[in-house]
């Protein structure tokens, strides 16, 4: 098992614990500094090879026809925003619960997550309004997050929101993932270009993320993020070797075994190259769509276990840090006052 992540068997959000319990089973060290920098270095890697893939694409059309080469700039740059820049603003603009605590934060943690699940029970009400539903949700169930809503009742409101999450957005993401790997899978098998897969790979995925967090209504801690962008990274790498490595070594295959098919064996390790591309790209989009799923499932669970943790024995190492503060804000303070003179 992963020691940076939580156990997936999660106790049920009713079973009570302790925060020293908590902590001991579920938080640890991180260092967010260092999951920053590799966060933003892993989105920047992704930028880096959507743009080079698309620079390379222009260039070669380019070669073909200049007036072509010219005019294919304008897609390129469109692709580059909406399938790069948009899914990679709309991730990050999205709230993270608050779940690796201690004493000092553990309070704020629940109000902060507290006030998230009410953000997302809205959307969710609003949503099912303005939308018809169009089946993503079951009426009753947002029905009993309505009146859970509009008494404030928590725990009604905990309850309704984990229900759908089980049943409602499980199977829609399900469904975004299979749609995703498909048309990954279908388009790498058809492109016949390197460029091209090692571009769909990462601009696919990137937005299956993205179409993720969006439906859960959230996104993963930095650390978390971070190993989805890596992911992203790696699947990336994958395809572009795997595009340009499969045809020739079927090709020498088929040249070995078969001699004889001449241009049927030419065309036969093409079929073969090309089916055998596009269930890879779509196997590594499955991957990191469930990946992003777990990631998303475990936060959800760890914000809820925290929620019914009891901090009144807290209170104290709480007042001791606002009293260091406090000390702190007057010294500071005490010595900006200039000294009286004699």
């Amino acid at each position: 098992m992963n020691p940076d992540e939580p156990k997936k068997n999660l106790p049920a959000p009713a079973a009570k614990m302790t925060l020293e319990e908590y902590k001991a089973k579920y938080t640890r060290p991180q260092n967010y500094k260092a999951a920053r920098l590799f966060l933003f270095l892993f989105a920047a890697s992704i930028g880096v090879i959507v743009f080079t893939c698309l620079l390379l694409i222009v260039l070669r059309i380019h070669e073909i026809n200049e007036v072509a080469g010219y005019i294919s700039i304008v897609p390129a740059v469109a692709a580059f925003g909406l399938f790069y820049v948009f899914p990679l603003v709309k991730i990050h603009k999205l709230p993270a619960f608050q779940t690796n605590v201690d004493q000092r934060n553990a309070r704020a943690a629940q109000i902060h997550n507290r006030k998230m699940r009410e953000d997302i029970a809205d959307h969710m009400i609003d949503f099912a309004a303005k939308t018809d539903n169009v089946g993503w949700y079951d009426e009753s169930r947002i029905g009993k997050l309505a009146v859970a809503r509009q008494t404030k009742d928590n725990d009604g409101l905990r309850l309704a929101l984990t229900e759908i999450y089980d049943q409602d957005v499980r199977k829609m993401a399900d469904k975004l993932i299979r749609s995703a790997a498909t048309k990954v899978g279908i388009f790498t098998a058809l492109s016949q270009s390197d460029r091209l897969d090692t571009a769909i790979v990462a601009m696919y995925e990137l937005n299956l993320v993205k179409d993720l967090l969006y439906l859960y209504g959230y996104r993963p801690s930095e650390p978390r993020l971070m190993r989805i962008y890596a992911s992203v990274v790696r699947d990336s790498l994958i395809a572009y070797g795997a595009s340009a490595s499969t045809p020739a070594i079927l090709h020498s295959l088929t040249d070995n075994l078969a001699p004889s098919l001449g241009i049927l064996g030419g065309i036969l390790s093409t079929v073969i190259g090309s089916t055998s591309q596009g269930l890879i790209n779509g196997a590594l989009t499955v991957v990191i769509g469930v990946q992003t799923k777990r990631y998303l499932r475990v936060e959800y669970r760890l914000q809820d276990l925290l929620d019914g943790i009891e901090l009144e024995g807290e209170d104290e190492a709480v007042l001791m840090e606002e009293v260091k503060k406090d000390i702190g804000k007057t010294i500071r303070e005490g010595k900006k006052k200039p000294k009286p003179q004699e």
